[in-house]
């Protein structure tokens, strides 16, 4: 597959897997709603990277290579079977998109330079801030502070962390993705309260405790590709929300009261209200989490247990496995198609019947409908239909997009990838076929099916392959 069907294949799905994934997390979150914070945060980072696997799931796999390249072993045909040439024809399949060939590179470019954007803003933000570690001097802890530091870091367990001064910070924040480092504003100490002071440097020193910071600076990196969609803004603050309020947690547990610590939030964010943070650092009072995180911390409710947190996390992530099974079904694949020749004689829909085997006892009727459009898209859809208990006739289609095609003359030649092409009880594996339409007149032609890689690998290996169909006479609708 070319790398621009690879990459409207990826968008497409994107565009309802991630909605999706999020949904998967709100419901999941709910689920998780009395657990410790670090138990949503786990879940939420669970669904970024869904974000962008899924999506990237739905690409052909490696293993789904075409059976020429890697064919399965293909069982015996029975050589008189005036039927098998039925089992060349395709059932099923995955849900394609054609597209123009302009489209393609139009999609390729937009996104490769959004990509490119993307990881230039990241990669300077991450420039900035480790900027702003090294003008950053180191701080000189009052000596009515220093029990503070030491109790945090005791209680907290994170032994020696760098504290420094710096005059471009309005408040505490955490920096570093290698060594965290806690920068603080000079005089900072001084002019905090002990409530305030342990209530900052232990929210702190959790995101050094837990890594925070690195964590972020992947999961920014790890969502690059799907950074355009809305919903990943709403998985973003879901995030942060559940990285705050799991520090939050932290610090009530071993350090301080909920209303001391909520007082204690409450002045740092009125000391730097209005004063901007600086990029990708992570502050005690982000005034972009500080209203929920205030709601949780007031509240008094019971809190689930330990086991019956990690059952409900199990039970979420189940939930956003079954999202990621769903895409694997439901996933569209895009093809764009290119090709040579003027395509305006064939132009319009070709259709076609296979007659039923010769003893009328076999799989079934199958048709083929070839559709040409104007702006290059050709579009192959296959019918199989059987006769119900009730007597009645059941139809089963799939339609597939044209991925190459040539005109010479009066002959329209053309490929077609069916990703789970099927021949017995074999499993499925990717195949290509070629096929012809020829021109006998104004709205008359022959189709044929000329070659499937699928049964050519099997015959290079010495083993019978049933026949090829007929051709068959096609007709174009007026």
């Amino acid at each position: 597959m070319k790398i621009d069907a690879l990459v409207l294949t990826f968008l497409l799905n994107a565009l309802w897997l991630t909605p999706a994934a999020l949904a998967a997390g709100a419901l999941g979150a709910r689920l998780l709603h009395r657990a410790p914070a670090r138990q949503r945060h786990v879940l939420w980072l669970a669904v970024a990277a869904a974000c962008v696997l899924l999506p990237a799931a739905s690409l052909p796999r490696p293993d789904r290579a075409l059976a020429a390249e890697n064919p399965p072993a293909a069982r015996a045909a029975a050589a008189g079977d005036g039927a098998a040439w039925l089992d060349w024809l395709p059932e099923g399949g995955r849900r394609p998109a054609a597209f123009p060939p302009i489209a393609g590179s139009a999609v390729l470019l937009g996104y490769g330079l959004l990509l490119a954007a993307r990881a230039v803003r990241l990669g300077l933000t991450w420039s900035r801030t480790n900027g702003l570690a090294r003008r950053a001097l180191p701080l000189e802890v009052p000596e009515h502070a220093a029990p503070l530091v030491a109790r945090c870091r005791k209680i907290l367990g994170i032994g020696a962390v760098d504290l420094l001064a710096s005059n471009e910070v309005a408040g505490p924040v955490t920096l570093g993705a290698l060594r965290p480092a806690i920068l603080l504003p000079p005089g900072f100490l001084d002019g905090a309260s002990p409530e305030e002071a342990l209530s900052a440097l232990g929210h702190e020193m959790a995101h050094v405790r837990r890594r925070d910071y690195a964590v972020n600076l992947l999961c920014e990196a790890l969502l690059i590709p799907v950074a355009f969609h809305p919903a990943v803004r709403l998985v973003r603050r879901r995030l942060a929300e559940a990285r705050e309020m799991a520090c939050d947690e932290a610090v009530l547990e071993t350090l301080i009261g909920r209303r001391s610590y909520a007082r204690s939030l409450l002045s740092l964010a009125a000391s730097i209200a209005g004063l901007d943070r600086p990029s990708y650092t992570l502050g005690v009072a982000d005034a972009h989490t500080l209203e929920v995180r205030m709601k949780r911390i007031l509240d008094d409710g019971p809190r689930m247990g330990a086991r019956r947190a990690r059952a409900a996390l199990g039970a979420a992530l189940l939930l956003l496995a079954g999202i990621g099974a769903a895409g694997s079904v439901f996933s569209v694949d895009a093809s764009v198609a290119v090709g040579t020749g003027d395509l305006k004689p064939f132009v319009g829909t070709w259709s076609g019947d296979w007659p039923a085997d010769k003893d009328g006892k076999g799989p079934g009727q199958r048709a083929v409908d070839l559709e040409v459009r104007p702006g290059g898209e050709i579009w192959a859809t296959w019918y199989r239909y059987e006769k119900a208990a009730d007597g009645s006739m059941k139809a089963e289609k799939r339609a597939r997009p044209v991925a190459s095609y040539a005109v010479a003359g009066k002959t329209l030649t053309f490929k077609v990838r069916v990703e789970d092409f099927k021949f017995r009880d074999n499993p499925p594996a990717a195949a290509e076929m070629r096929e012809s339409l020829e021109l006998q007149g104004r709205d008359a032609a022959v189709f044929k099916v000329l070659s499937n890689s699928y049964f050519e690998a099997a015959k290079k290996r010495g083993e019978p392959v049933p026949p090829p169909p007929p051709p068959i006479s096609m007709k174009r609708a007026s």
